[in-house]
């Protein structure tokens, strides 16, 4: 395999989209700051970079991208994956423009589907599948033509799901004839794991140049050519410390089950008092908390206690203000109270949910480099540092709104004891 580099706007995506590739045998190191891509790329497979971009503005994320694609290609890289957000949050067409002038490339094909988490693709329109009752429904969010363009001007094309289930040539051939035709922008139907394999068979026979486009769906699929090799079996559970920094409702459901697992505790974060000034006593109150639970061979769940409050629309509301008030000010917490559990205690393996905990905690570890060892479950890969004063440490990170309610559960069935 030629190397591969991908190129993801947060640390979450850099590590979803990575683990793909890890899981069919591929050495893969994430970068967690851009400015270093240099200092640490050496001979690995793929390399995964977090621009760190979701949040800037389209002209900062069109910089920052343009010059790490640029940096990747003078040290050899020739395949290229933009990971996007399976829901289109982010500076996505700055980020693609910005990859596609880099590359000297006029073409991108745009293939968002995640159906492992309900994120579909029918006729152009991205939807999310959620669950009522017994039924399935899938819920529209937007026309994708009509949030990735190019230029107004500009047509982009829609592949439908009949295009895609007649087949790879079928694919290939109409690619093809919109290339030809000067269309810059092909956006592709998804609705299963089966049509993105369909889709990812016809990518890796186009003779055209192009970018790929996609959430961790698409680059599961990728690698399915790929002749996986047998990984040993992870000996982590003991000494694991669970963060969740996030407030969306489907890690609260998430950390109510896992509090059902054998020895897990929790330890929740009274947000009261830390609005009120008492940053530094609540600290370290989590931390003798901490500290305990791990001595006694139990597993700390540590979680803001907000997480867990009934929400009416007042509440929900008040939650909201609260959070964009205080938001920097939890994290920063957040990432203290991890740096000092590692380094107080022997956390052997981090569990972080929601995307700005994952970003904090790594920061304030100095965390520069993640080799991605295997996805524990869809979307939620589990890495080792590399490097640094916490080399070894065992890091799983997912998103605050992605998986089912038993699937921080499921990373500790997954993470046995040594």
């Amino acid at each position: 395999m030629k190397r591969l580099a991908i190129v993801a706007d947060n640390l979450i995506g850099a590590n979803d989209a990575g683990i793909q590739f890890r899981k069919f045998g591929h050495d893969v190191q994430v970068i967690l700051n851009h400015l270093e891509v240099v200092s640490y790329c050496n001979m690995t497979d793929v390399i995964a970079v977090n621009t760190d971009t979701r949040k800037v503005s389209p002209e900062i994320a069109y910089d920052r991208v343009y010059q790490v694609c640029n940096k990747l290609q003078d040290l050899g890289f020739r395949h290229f994956y933009k990971k996007i957000d399976s829901t289109l949050r982010g500076c996505i067409t700055s980020e693609v423009k910005a990859m596609m002038d880099a590359l000297s490339l006029s073409l991108a094909i745009i293939v968002p589907s995640y159906p492992a988490h309900g994120r579909i693709v029918e006729n152009g329109y991205l939807q999310i599948v959620q669950e009522w009752g017994d039924c399935c429904v899938p819920v529209p969010v937007c026309y994708i033509p009509s949030v990735i363009k190019l230029d107004p001007a500009e047509p982009v094309a829609v592949l439908n799901l009949a295009e895609v289930r007649q087949g790879r040539e079928n694919l290939v051939r109409k690619i093809t004839e919109l290339h030809l035709a000067g269309v810059k922008l092909i956006v592709i139907d998804a609705v299963t794991d089966e049509d993105l394999r369909f889709i990812a068979i016809a990518l890796s026979q186009l003779e055209i140049p192009y970018l790929t486009v996609g959430s961790a769906g698409l680059a599961g699929s990728l690698s399915i050519a790929w002749k996986p090799i047998e990984l040993d079996p992870a000996n982590l559970r003991e000494g694991t410390l669970i963060v969740s920094g996030t407030l969306n409702k489907i890690t609260a459901e998430q950390i109510f089950d896992v509090l059902n697992y054998p020895g897990a505790e929790l330890i929740a974060v009274q947000s009261a008092l830390i609005y009120e000034g008492g940053v530094e006593e609540e600290f370290e109150r989590v931390i003798g908390r901490i500290g305990a639970t791990l001595q006694a061979k139990r597993i700390p769940v540590v979680v803001m206690d907000t997480l867990l409050e009934n929400r009416n629309d007042a509440g929900a509301l008040s939650l909201s203000q609260q959070v964009e008030k205080f938001g920097l000010l939890v994290s920063s917490l957040l990432g203290r109270i991890a740096k000092a559990a590692v380094e107080q205690y022997k956390v052997l393996n981090l569990v972080t949910s929601g995307g700005g905990t994952a970003k904090s905690i790594c920061n304030t570890l100095e965390i520069s480099v993640i080799a991605l060892e295997r996805e524990l479950l869809p979307g939620i890969p589990l890495g080792k540092v590399v490097g640094d004063h916490c080399n070894g440490l065992h890091l799983v990170t997912k998103a605050g709104g992605f998986g089912k309610s038993n699937s921080l559960r499921k990373v500790l069935e997954l993470l046995p004891d040594r």
